[in-house]
């Protein structure tokens, strides 16, 4: 019985570890950004580290001695390596599948930490040899301390945890995607936002799919476009409001004031007086509100709602998923790629009996094969489409779903599904009467400038037109407003005040982490931000200019109040 005891002691720490504790870390430390609550997975995977122990525990003890001491001296090395890994060696790990490559390191580092874990793990085991009572006092007391101590980081967890960790809230203010697909009969403003999707990229897409635009052939390409703003936040909240991002303040304040700003309420109200329905459709909320009541969005969208949604939860995704992240976080480094996980995949645990919002390539594709395009005939639109882009290489060329694709398998994909979507418009009589953008709200943190496509109505040609003019996501709303017939001064230049070949100093901020700065606290939860400061390139001329500025580490710095990310 003792040494039944023993091995449980020894296993249990490593499935607590695994399915107990780290699951609830990773979900406590994220909770704004996961849609499912504590209670739907953590007694079960409670209960699966619980058995697993058990059942383990029983086989270890009929096995030889000899075998039995390895075996327990690995399971412990294990054990305390993943814990060093995750309290001291991880740094800021990327939990939230932000990155479409993956987990990235280098080899240096990945071969030195994957030392740190052979060298415990060969100390404890020769110890069992060598020295098998202290190997024994060693193991048994080192893993109940360990257990102890994270036993009780678990319970103030759990007690200081917010009130939407453990309860759904089924009416509150939210985007609905009842109408995704429905287009105006008179006329359309269509911004396609194909995430992640930078110029540089498309260079590399056209080496393999040399014909991969050519579906955009009424299209002028804009070659010189640049973000402004590298990641989804800020740059979608700033393409959609005009304003500056004001690293000074809170994330949450920057959110109130863009949105309650009269120039930004002003631009809204002057489309609805030009009979536009505004429908934007992207997935997460945060990155336009981040904890301010959504509500916050309702002077402008017209699909929000704050009706009543019945939740559906996808349980074995779910446990697969926490399992999953937990491993991703404990692994060493060169094993933490296996366990990377898509910021989709714990998107997809959750889903809506109604208010179906489609982001993903393949699931937009395949709603516009069942669904298609339908028209309204009483109002113009401006529709907003926030689509997964090149974000996760997770789509086919023929945009069929597929985990681990290519870069340019997924923009063949993203075009196939542009392609049908304007075939659509055509055949409901809309394309001509439509002002259509295809652009992306950022590229990568070096490659940081973006496709930039737009056609105007009435516009017809054999081969799309380009030009290097330097614009900027900037300009966007500006362009929306000249295309709706407002008066595009009141907003700023368009992209159309911009010529061929001219120079324009324009910047692009992109968050980076630098231990020279202050350290500053996520702008949600009580834990360090991935970030601290932005790095502002300022550059005149094309991207060869930028590159320029990145290589030679010529930027100014804006440090954070608090960090999105």
């Amino acid at each position: 019985m003792k040494k039944f005891a023993f091995s449980f002691l020894n296993i249990f720490l490593l499935t607590f570890m695994l399915l107990i504790f780290g699951p609830a870390e990773i979900f406590f430390a994220n909770v704004t950004e996961f849609e499912f609550v504590y209670g739907e997975f953590a007694g079960y995977l409670a209960a699966a580290a619980l058995g697993g122990a058990l059942f383990a525990a029983g086989v270890l003890t009929v096995m030889p001695d000899g075998l039995y001491r390895a075996v327990m001296s690995v399971i412990f090395g294990l054990s305390v390596a993943g814990y060093l890994q995750v309290m001291f060696l991880n740094g800021q790990l990327d939990l939230l599948g932000l990155n479409p490559e993956g987990y990235q390191v280098s080899t240096g580092a990945a071969v030195g930490n994957l030392c740190i874990w052979l060298f415990i793990v060969a100390a404890v085991v020769a110890l069992a040899f060598v020295r098998k009572k202290i190997w024994k006092g060693m193991v048994a007391y080192g893993a109940a301390f360990l257990l102890c101590i994270q036993a009780v980081a678990l319970v103030s967890l759990l007690v200081t945890a917010r009130e939407d960790a453990y309860q759904h809230k089924t009416q509150e203010w939210h985007l609905t995607g009842g109408d995704q697909y429905v287009v105006s009969e008179k006329e359309n403003v269509i911004l396609i936002i194909l995430d992640y999707f930078s110029n540089q990229d498309l260079l590399e897409v056209q080496a393999k799919y040399p014909d991969v635009m050519n579906c955009l052939h009424d299209f002028t390409y804009y070659s010189n476009t640049d973000c402004n703003y590298y990641g989804t936040y800020p740059s979608i909240a700033h393409m959609l409001t005009g304003k500056g991002m004001d690293a000074s303040i809170p994330v949450n304040e920057w959110f109130q004031n863009i949105w309650t700003d009269q120039d930004t309420l002003s631009f809204y109200e002057m489309l609805r007086e030009k009979n536009y329905t505004v429908n934007l459709y992207t997935p997460d909320i945060h990155y336009l509100c981040g904890t301010n009541d959504p509500e916050l969005l309702s002077a402008c969208f017209s699909n929000m709602t704050d009706s009543v949604r019945n939740v559906d939860v996808f349980y074995k995704l779910l446990f697969k998923t926490m399992t999953k992240m937990s491993c991703y976080r404990m692994m060493p480094e060169l094993a933490k790629n296996a366990f990377y996980t898509e910021g989709s995949e714990y998107a997809d645990i959750i889903s809506y009996e109604e208010d179906v919002l489609r982001h993903k390539n393949a699931d937009f594709y395949r709603g516009l094969l069942d669904e298609g395009v339908r028209t309204d005939k009483n109002s113009n639109y401006f529709i907003i489409q926030h689509l997964l882009g090149t974000h996760e290489y997770s789509t086919t060329a023929e945009c069929a779903e597929k985990p681990g694709s290519t870069l340019e398998d997924t923009a063949r994909g993203c075009m196939v599904m542009v392609e049908e979507y304007l075939e659509q418009l055509k055949r409901v009589g809309a394309y001509d009467n439509s002002t259509i953008i295809v652009t992306s709200d950022h590229g990568d943190m070096v490659d940081s400038q973006v496709i930039f496509y737009i056609k105007e109505p009435d516009t017809h040609r054999e081969v799309s037109a380009e030009t290097n003019a330097p614009i900027s996501l900037h300009e966007l709303r500006p362009t929306v407003a000249a295309a709706a017939g407002l008066d595009s001064a009141l907003f700023g230049q368009t992209i159309y005040d911009f010529a061929q070949d001219e120079q324009r100093e324009r910047e692009v901020w992109v968050r980076d982490s630098d231990v020279r700065y202050t350290i500053v606290q996520n702008y949600v939860e009580d834990r360090i931000g991935y970030a601290n400061i932005y790095k502002i390139y300022r550059y005149t001329g094309d991207y060869g200019d930028l590159l320029r500025q990145i290589e030679q580490n010529q930027y100014d710095v804006a440090q954070m109040v608090d960090s999105f990310f």
